[in-house]
């Protein structure tokens, strides 16, 4: 992906020892992926990475906002997302066949850069909480669309009450005498 082309880092003309990016991620990062949970995005990246002899540890930081809708009233908003995270790249001659371990990527010793677009979509994706609803005010009250809110507490009540008031089929308590 050319467009993707600023996220790589061509790692083997870099000197061993600490190297510092910035990255910005908006909406022109976040369409390249299809099954982005967001469209909109501001996100400031910091990595810091790390160069050893045969291996580079990747430290991701992130900060910024998402435009995401609301689990309950579906009104979008801006949900504010931090994450940090540590990758650990081991340079090796030959990629193990068994490679499950947890934040370890295997590269060849042929390569010479990696591209970090991916890393940082996952990061940002897993950054955004299960449930996602407005945040509350100061009084500890929800910030959702009130006609929402009230709509969701009327349906509830009237659900409940119909519940109530609907009297089961003669049918089954026919059967539950033969017990």
């Amino acid at each position: 992906m050319k467009a993707l082309k600023q996220f790589t880092i061509n790692y083997a003309s870099l000197a061993e020892g600490e190297h510092h990016f910035n990255y910005h991620v908006d909406n022109k990062f976040l369409i390249h992926f299809e099954a982005a949970l967001v469209q909109e995005a501001n996100i400031a990246v910091q990595l810091l990475m790390v160069k050893f002899i045969n291996s580079i540890e990747l430290n991701f930081q992130i900060n910024g906002s998402v435009l995401i809708p609301c689990d309950v009233c579906n009104e979008e908003f801006n949900l504010t997302i931090n994450g940090l995270d540590k990758i650990s790249v081991k340079i090796v001659h030959e990629i193990p066949k068994q490679g499950d371990e947890f934040n370890i990527i295997y590269l060849e010793e042929s390569m010479s850069s990696i591209n970090i677009a991916e890393m940082l979509y996952e990061l940002i994706m897993l950054s955004i909480p299960m449930r996602r609803v407005h945040p509350e005010d100061e009084a500890g009250n929800p910030t959702c669309d009130k006609t929402i809110l009230k709509y969701l507490s009327e349906g509830t009540t009237e659900s409940l009450d119909h519940q109530e008031t609907t009297k089961t089929n003669p049918i089954w308590d026919e059967l539950k005498k033969l017990k």
